[in-house]
């Protein structure tokens, strides 16, 4: 699902909102959590969904001449178990129907 079509079923649930409205309001939400994550240890959680975090790991590579600092930076999603329940059901009903 992608923003256009996040924005048309959001206005189909709530018709009293406008698009660009339902859109602005994703589009600030977004920045917010742009902003939360770019900063060392925050998280972002999704009520149902699940902990978006970032994670810097710096550390040394090279031997004793060349050796020079590298950051690895990991993205992680725990989601919750609500949400491993619901993915692990979805997965069920389709092997089965097929």
């Amino acid at each position: 699902m992608n923003h256009r079509q996040t924005v048309t079923e959001i206005s189909k649930r709530l018709p009293r909102l406008k698009r660009r409205d339902v859109a602005e309001v994703l589009e600030v939400m977004a920045e917010l959590w742009l902003d939360q994550l770019a900063q060392p240890g925050q998280t972002v959680t999704v009520a149902d969904l699940g902990k978006l975090a970032v994670e810097v790991q710096t550390f040394r590579s090279g031997g004793a001449v060349g050796q020079r600092t590298v950051n690895r930076v990991y993205v992680r999603f725990r989601p919750t178990e609500k949400f491993r329940q619901f993915v692990l059901n979805a997965h069920m009903k389709e092997g089965t129907s097929e």
